[in-house]
C-alpha cells in the first residue's frame, strides 16, 4: 500500500465516497472543488492497495494560525475497514509528513461517525460505539472532551436524523407527530406551494437566510457561496422555497364563505317551519362563527397582499445536499411575519418525499445542541432520533509550537 494525492483521480474518489457507509457531502469531490473555488487550501489524500483500490482517504483543508497551519479533516477520513490499522497508520503518517513539510502546526480530525444515539427525551437507545475512538487514540491522537451546543462552522457535534430506509412515503408521513400533520393539513388547505429554485433565484434565497440570521444570531453565507455550491454540487443540491399566493388564499376563504352563507340560508328557511328551533339555533350560531372567521381571513389575506406589494411571495427557504447515504438539511430561514403558514414543515415534508423517491437511507436535520431542553421541538415533530458524533481528535505536527499555541489559547479564553 502507499500514500498518494488523489486530486487527479476525483472520479475514483467520488465512487469511494458514494459507496462508503460513512460517505458524506463534506468528503465529496464536489465539496473539494467548492473549497478550491472559494480560495481555500485543500487536497484529497488516500492510501491505495497494490491493486489501486482506495483503503483510506479524505479531503483535507488547512488554515493559517500565528504559529503555523491547522490541518483539518472534516467528516473524515473515509475508511474501507476501521480494523485495518496498517492502512490507517499509513494514511495518517503520510498526512502528518505532508503537513510537516508545509508549515503544519497540528492536525484536527472529526470523523463522520456516531458515538451514541438517543430518543427525544435524551434517553440512550444504544451503547456507546467505541471502535473508531479506540482506533484514533491508538494512533496517537488526543480526543477532545465531548461538546454540547450548536455549531455555526465546522463539524456538527450533535445531530437529529430520521431513518427512512425501506419505508414508503405514506409510512414516513404517517410517523410524523400529530402537530406536524395538523400544520401540513393547514398548508394544503391554503395551498402553500413548494418550489425548487434556479441559480437566478439565489439572491431571493439569501435574503431569507440573512433575515433569519440577523433575528436568530447565526452566521450566514455570502451570495457567491450559494452560487458556487449550486454550480459544484449540480444535481446533488437543492434550494427550496415555500411560497404563498394571496389571491389563492383569498379565493379559498371566499369559497368557504360562500358555502357557509348557503348553509346559513338553508337553515334559516328550515327554522321557519321547524318544531325544534333550539337545535337549529345552535347550528346557526356555529355557522355564524365560521362566517366571521372566513370574512376575517379574507381581509387578512388582502392586508398581507398590500403589505407584500405582490401576489406571490416566498415565506421560507432551505438548502439541501443529497448523497446516496443521506439528505443533509444545511441552511434555512423564514420570515417571522408569515409564521402562521408553517412553511418550514412543508419544505421538510417535500424533501422527505424526494429523499424517499431517490432511495436515500437517512434524512439528516443536522445540528442540535444535545441538551434536550425543548429547543428540539421543530425537528422532533418529524419523529427521528438524536445522535452524538464521535467528536474531534488532534495530533501535533510541530509539538513545541503546538504546546505554545495551546497555552496561548488558554490565556485568551480566561
Amino acid at each position: 500500500m502507499k500514500f498518494i494525492a488523489l486530486d487527479n483521480q476525483l472520479d475514483q474518489w467520488e465512487t469511494f465516497v458514494e459507496t462508503n457507509e460513512l460517505g458524506n457531502f463534506g468528503q465529496s469531490s464536489y465539496q473539494f472543488e467548492l473549497l478550491l473555488s472559494r480560495g481555500r487550501k485543500a487536497k484529497v489524500f488516500g492510501v491505495i492497495s497494490n491493486t489501486d483500490d482506495i483503503l483510506v482517504g479524505g479531503v483535507v483543508n488547512w488554515d493559517p494560525t500565528r504559529l503555523g497551519y491547522k490541518y483539518s479533516l472534516d467528516y473524515g477520513p473515509l475508511v474501507k475497514d476501521w480494523s485495518d490499522t496498517d492502512a490507517l497508520k499509513c494514511f495518517f503518517d503520510g498526512l502528518v509528513e505532508y503537513a510537516k513539510r508545509n508549515k503544519g502546526l497540528y492536525l484536527s480530525v472529526s470523523p463522520n461517525a456516531i458515538y451514541q444515539e438517543f430518543d427525544n427525551d435524551g434517553n440512550p437507545i444504544c451503547t456507546p460505539k467505541k471502535q473508531i475512538l479506540d482506533a484514533m487514540c491508538g494512533l496517537g491522537f488526543t480526543h477532545e472532551p465531548f461538546k454540547y451546543g450548536m455549531q455555526d462552522t465546522g463539524v456538527t457535534v450533535w445531530q437529529y436524523v430520521k431513518k427512512i430506509d425501506g419505508q414508503t412515503y405514506p409510512e414516513i408521513s404517517k410517523s410524523y407527530h400529530k402537530m406536524a400533520k395538523q400544520y401540513l393539513k393547514k398548508n394544503k388547505l391554503f395551498q402553500v406551494n413548494v418550489r425548487e429554485l434556479s441559480r437566478d433565484d439565489l439572491p431571493m434565497f439569501k435574503k431569507i437566510i440573512d433575515d433569519t440570521a440577523q433575528r436568530r444570531h447565526f452566521l450566514s453565507k455570502d451570495l457567491e457561496y450559494f452560487e458556487t455550491a449550486y454550480d459544484k454540487f449540480q444535481d446533488r443540491i437543492k434550494f427550496v422555497v415555500a411560497e404563498v399566493c394571496f389571491s389563492k388564499y383569498i379565493q379559498i376563504a371566499q369559497d368557504k364563505l360562500d358555502k357557509t352563507n348557503q348553509e346559513i340560508e338553508k337553515l334559516q328557511l328550515k327554522k321557519e317551519t321547524a318544531s325544534n328551533k333550539t337545535r337549529i339555533d345552535k347550528q346557526l350560531s356555529e355557522l355564524f362563527k365560521q362566517r366571521d372567521n372566513h370574512e376575517k381571513r379574507i381581509q387578512h389575506g388582502k392586508q398581507m397582499r398590500i403589505h407584500a406589494g405582490k401576489d406571490v411571495i416566498p415565506v421560507a427557504g432551505a438548502m439541501f445536499i443529497i448523497m446516496p447515504q443521506e439528505t443533509d438539511y444545511l441552511f434555512s430561514g423564514s420570515y417571522e411575519e408569515y409564521s402562521e403558514f408553517y412553511a418550514p414543515y412543508q419544505i421538510q415534508d417535500y424533501m422527505l418525499r424526494i429523499s424517499q423517491n431517490l432511495g436515500v437511507k437517512t434524512y439528516n436535520f443536522l445540528g442540535i445542541d444535545g441538551k434536550f431542553d425543548g429547543v428540539l421541538k421543530f425537528k422532533t415533530q418529524f419523529e427521528g432520533i438524536a445522535q452524538q458524533l464521535i467528536g474531534t481528535f488532534n495530533i501535533p505536527i510541530n509539538p513545541f509550537k503546538f504546546n505554545i499555541y495551546k497555552n496561548l489559547k488558554k490565556l485568551v479564553t480566561k
